[in-house]
């Protein structure tokens, strides 16, 4: 008699969320149960609101957008809790701003050390190039696959940067073996005359 009387599940799940509106600081950063979140450097001064869930914590603006998704911590972290990959667009325009960015070290030592040796205009442009890889495959996915590309001896480019982060978002490890030696064949490339001496 009492299964007669139960109603039906919501077609929708619930989701558990406590909201908290804070304004965030010079850094771009919000403070919710004593942890520092960081919702971007685009962001400081604005008041944002921020959802916190079981597992994790997202950021938005008032109206609507969303800033950042991260994990949730609980109890006192004394580091902020941050994606590096909110960090990338404010890098693309202050490219001056590398060489102390605290995301410095979240890149792997070949891209960073890539990333050291290029001018302002070609850095401006691997992070341009790096943080759309990173809204589209991930974080990262984004700078492994810029490492091998690198590696490599490649320039980073679009196409290659994304083709190569959705390979390793999917699992699949970059192909480490060397490109094969194909000077065998230039024989059959050089004219007749040059191949007889």
């Amino acid at each position: 008699e009492e299964k007669a009387e139960m109603q039906p599940l919501p077609s929708k799940p619930y989701d558990a969320i406590r909201w908290e509106v804070r304004k965030a600081d010079k850094d771009g950063r919000v403070q919710v149960d004593g942890n520092h979140y960081l919702a971007g450097p685009s962001w400081r001064g604005w008041t944002l609101d921020v959802a916190l869930r079981a597992f994790d914590v997202t950021i938005r603006t008032q109206d609507g957008r969303t800033c950042a998704r991260l994990p949730r911590v609980y109890g006192d972290s004394p580091a902020t809790i941050r994606d590096p990959a909110t960090l990338l667009p404010a890098l693309g325009r202050k490219t001056n701003a590398w060489p102390d960015s605290t995301i410095r070290d979240d890149f792997p030592d070949k891209l960073r050390l890539a990333i050291d040796r290029m001018d302002a205009k070609a850095r401006r442009n691997a992070f341009r190039l790096i943080s759309r890889t990173s809204d589209a495959c991930g974080f990262e996915p984004a700078v492994e696959a810029g490492e091998h590309l690198v590696e490599q001896g490649h320039p980073l480019d679009e196409a290659s940067l994304t083709t190569m982060a959705r390979r390793i978002a999917s699992g699949e490890k970059p192909y480490e073996q060397t490109a094969p030696d194909l000077t065998g064949y230039d024989v059959f490339m050089q004219p007749r005359g040059t191949r007889e001496r």
